[in-house]
């Protein structure tokens, strides 16, 4: 896939962003080897770029260097799915109980809209689910006012771990339904101020959308 002309980013960048997209939707399979000559013809680049962005992807833990074939993509396992939800909740129950008593009508207001907007989009559309349910838990954490915590926060939902996660095993209408209501239920709580139910709330949405959780507690 040729990388769009106009974009004035650098190379690498671009590269990296197009790869990992390809990677979270299943464009590139895990198991698939990444060799660079072979990427570089892809993409339309030199192989510079290419191997700067497999060392990255390799760092991030999205491939693995195998002599004589070259980068792997890696499955991905129960535990590292696992792990990056159990600190994405970690960090958002702290930044939602330093926001409670703090979001303003039209924070409210916006993540309402992203919450309905996620209610009736086609559930197959994966990325749009990806981008509606960042936005939204983005939105629940910035009023906490603690700069240090909201980019840690983002930096996760940027990790191209977690979009592969939710191309690989979040899909569905029961899925998107499930996101739905805990979103409602999560903003009628920040509505009333209680900052233990939409803690709650905020596990309960996180163990939906954990494929490695079993069992999951009624909210």
């Amino acid at each position: 896939m040729a990388l769009q002309p106009k974009d004035l980013r650098p190379l690498a960048e671009r590269v990296y962003e197009q790869i990992t997209a390809d990677i979270a939707t299943g464009r590139i399979m895990s198991g698939s080897a990444l060799v660079q000559e072979q990427v570089a013809a892809q993409y339309g680049v030199s192989r510079t770029p290419v191997r700067d962005v497999l060392t990255r992807l390799t760092l991030e833990g999205l491939t693995t260097l195998v002599p004589g074939r070259g980068y792997i993509v890696n499955q991905l396992d129960e535990r590292e799915i696992a792990d990056v939800f159990d600190v994405r909740y970690a960090l958002e129950a702290l930044a939602v109980q330093r926001a409670c008593g703090h979001y303003t009508p039209q924070q409210i207001l916006r993540m309402s809209g992203l919450t309905e907007e996620t209610a009736i989009i086609d559930p197959s559309d994966n990325l749009e689910l990806f981008r509606l349910g960042q936005a939204f838990h983005l939105a629940l954490v910035e009023p906490a006012g603690n700069s240090f915590l909201l980019s840690v926060l983002t930096s996760v939902w940027n990790h191209p771990i977690q979009k592969r996660i939710t191309m690989t095993y979040r899909q569905g209408a029961d899925y998107q339904k499930k996101v739905v209501d805990d979103h409602r239920q999560i903003l009628a709580a920040l509505k009333t101020g209680d900052a233990a139910r939409a803690v709650d709330l905020l596990r309960h949405c996180h163990d939906v959308t954990d494929p490695t959780r079993s069992q999951l507690p009624e909210a």
